[in-house]
């Protein structure tokens, strides 16, 4: 009974440290940002700015309760889940974003370089606004 009492309580908690969505952008022949922000299921935040980001560097946020249910309400009102893997075109020169969902054990990365419907180009702008939003501190970690 002790030993099972110790390995339960030894147990690491890994599902406040778990990502929950990400979208990264790539570059292109033009001033294309070039970044990537992980929202985390305790609410952390974590953002690498290369090449024309808003910031350059690695950086550190958090986001309330209530603004994570938020976000989560809005990836699964989307279906996240049931968009196609790909969406893209012959057009030259566009950025690359690609954005990762996980939840409940699974996970869904999606490529958009072009084509993609409303809705995913809404959770795109969503994560986007986060980017954009006054509450990151530079992190000592250089941005890889």
């Amino acid at each position: 009974m002790l030993a099972i009492t110790y390995l339960v309580a030894c147990r690491p908690v890994q599902a406040a440290t778990e990502k929950l969505m990400q979208l990264e952008r790539t570059a292109c022949m033009g001033p294309c940002p070039v970044d990537q922000i992980t929202v985390y299921t305790d609410g952390r935040l974590e953002y690498k700015g290369g090449e024309n980001a808003p910031r350059q560097g690695t950086y550190a946020g958090r986001l309330t309760a209530a603004e994570r249910k938020q976000l989560i309400a809005k990836f699964d009102a989307a279906n996240f889940f049931a968009f196609q893997d790909s969406y893209t075109s012959t057009k030259l020169d566009y950025p690359t974003k690609y954005i990762t969902y996980w939840k409940a054990g699974k996970s869904k990365r999606i490529r958009d370089y072009d084509g993609a419907p409303a809705a995913l180009k809404g959770l795109e702008a969503e994560l986007i606004k986060l980017i954009k939003a006054d509450r990151w501190q530079q992190s000592a970690v250089p941005a890889k």
